[in-house]
């Protein structure tokens, strides 16, 4: 009922802010009673297209981006580096894939309906009310502006650990805090956490805390890090401070 409603409202929207002004086209009325019918299977199956164009897209996407990445961080000396996962860049390639859609779907359109591409056009637009077009620039503008600042905060989201320093930048984040061994306050291993139900749950993770307040909390992140790494980074900060690694059961 809920989804019929707000359906219902972005029609009404749509056709408020898109109207679509009538063009006069050649044998429009002519093709249009030969044809409607394949003009109306066009429609309904242009979702599988589509979702292939948007697929590929988000492929191509992951690939350049971990292409790029890789190409970054690959001359970097550091002893424990984390950094985006391989799939972080299908989010991306999401943005891109549904921002970019609409040159390679007109394409495939204008291929399959030659001539009558202006007039399966013009039949949607009149049918729905709206300028289809008017109403996906915008929308595909947004998707392509989100895909690039993702791709940004992406590259310069990592953790990087020597023997002397520890670099941390986060996602929202376009500059790296650089801390010591020394500015390291405390260490706590946490067996289990609390979860959102309010039930303790199995949970492994370490809470590093920075003499300037900051946290790292390594169950608060993204990356596909498995918990041999965290404990690499635990050893690594012990083995060159006085600090212990304090146990607590249940982070609350």
């Amino acid at each position: 009922m809920i989804a019929s409603v707000v359906s219902g409202l972005v029609f009404i929207l749509l056709v408020s802010l898109f109207p679509h002004k009538q063009r006069s086209v050649k044998n429009y009325d002519a093709l249009l009673q030969l044809n409607q019918y394949k003009y109306n299977i066009y429609e309904i199956f242009s979702i599988i297209p589509l979702f292939f164009f948007v697929g590929l897209i988000c492929y191509i996407t992951y690939l350049l981006g971990n292409d790029v990445q890789n190409l970054i961080f690959s001359g970097r000396t550091v002893d424990i580096a984390i950094y985006p996962p391989d799939t972080f860049w299908l989010a991306s390639g999401l943005c891109f894939g549904f921002g970019l859609i609409v040159p390679p779907m007109e394409l495939l359109y204008r291929i399959l309906l030659g001539e009558e591409y202006d007039i399966y056009t013009e039949y949607t637009n009149r049918k729905h009310g709206y300028d289809g077009f008017r109403v996906l620039r915008p929308i595909c503008l947004a998707f392509v502006v989100v895909g690039l600042a993702v791709s940004v905060l992406g590259l310069g989201w990592y953790k990087e650990i020597t023997a002397d320093r520890i670099l941390i930048n986060d996602f929202f984040s376009l500059r790296p805090q650089t801390y010591t061994v020394s500015d390291v306050r405390s260490l706590t291993r946490y067996e289990k956490s609390i979860n959102a139900d309010g039930f303790e749950k199995p949970d492994l993770h370490y809470k590093i805390v920075f003499t300037d307040g900051r946290v790292w909390d390594t169950s608060d992140n993204f990356h596909e890090v498995s918990p041999e790494v965290y404990g690499q980074v635990i050893q690594h900060i012990l083995s060159r401070s006085s600090l212990t690694l304090q146990h607590q059961e249940t982070d609350r």
